[in-house]
C-alpha cells in the first residue's frame, strides 16, 4: 500500500510534468510575430508569382493573336499573288499608287496585283505610315482593312530573281518578297514585343 506521502509526491511530480509540457507546447509573442511575417511574405510571393504569370500569358496572347492574323493576311496576299495577272511594286501616297520604273530597285512599301488583264479591277497592299499600319485595299469602294499594327519598315516589298537579287526590272517569274517588322509597344506586358513576318510568292504563268 502507497503511503500518503509518496502518493502525494508522486501526484505533485504528475501536475508539474503536465505545466512543463504545456509551457512548451505554447508560442512567445516573438514566436508568432515571426510565423505572421513569413506567411505573409509567402503569401505576397505566392500573389506576385500569379500576377506575373498572367502578365505574361497576355503579352504572348496578344503577340500570337497579332502574329497570326498577319499570317492569315500574308496568306490570302500570297495566293493572290500566285494567282494574279501581273503585280508592281511601288509606293501609295495620297492614295495614288506609284509604280516604280525600270532601272529603279524594285523595292517599296507597297503592291499592286492585278487578278485579270482589266486593270480597272485591282488589290493594293501598303503600309500606312501616319499609323505605322499594313493594310489591304481593293478597286471597290471603303473596303480598306488593316491587317497588321505597329509596323516599323516602311520599305515592306521587294522584287528578287530565284536567286534572291533585288531587281531592277519587272521580270515574268519574279519573286515577290514581303517582310513586315513589327514592335508592339509595352501594354499589358512590361516590355515591348519585337518580330518579324516575311513570305515569298511567284506568279503562276499562264
Amino acid at each position: 500500500m502507497m503511503s500518503p506521502r509518496n502518493h502525494f509526491a508522486n501526484g505533485g511530480r504528475r501536475a508539474s510534468g503536465r505545466a512543463l509540457l504545456q509551457g512548451q507546447a505554447a508560442f512567445t509573442l516573438v514566436e508568432i510575430m515571426v510565423a505572421l511575417t513569413v506567411m505573409t511574405l509567402l503569401v505576397v510571393g505566392l500573389v506576385s508569382t500569379n500576377i506575373l504569370g498572367l502578365i505574361i500569358y497576355q503579352s504572348s496572347e496578344n503577340t500570337l493573336t497579332a502574329s497570326d492574323s498577319a499570317r492569315i493576311a500574308f496568306g490570302k496576299m500570297t495566293d493572290e499573288i500566285r494567282n494574279a495577272q501581273s503585280v508592281l511594286v511601288g509606293n501609295l501616297t495620297d492614295g495614288v499608287f506609284t509604280g516604280l520604273t525600270a532601272g529603279e530597285t524594285l523595292t517599296g512599301g507597297a503592291l499592286m496585283i492585278y487578278p485579270t488583264t482589266n486593270t480597272t479591277s485591282y488589290v493594293v497592299y501598303f503600309v500606312n505610315a501616319a499609323d505605322q499600319s499594313f493594310r489591304r485595299t481593293t478597286s471597290v469602294t471603303a473596303t480598306t482593312q488593316i491587317l497588321a499594327e505597329s509596323v516599323t519598315n516602311l520599305m515592306v516589298f521587294t522584287a528578287q530573281d530565284y536567286l534572291g537579287n533585288v531587281l531592277t526590272n519587272s521580270q515574268n517569274n519574279q519573286v515577290i518578297h514581303a517582310c513586315l517588322e513589327i514592335n508592339d509597344p509595352p501594354g499589358t506586358a512590361p516590355t515591348a514585343e519585337s518580330y518579324k513576318l516575311e513570305t515569298s510568292a511567284t506568279r503562276r504563268t499562264f
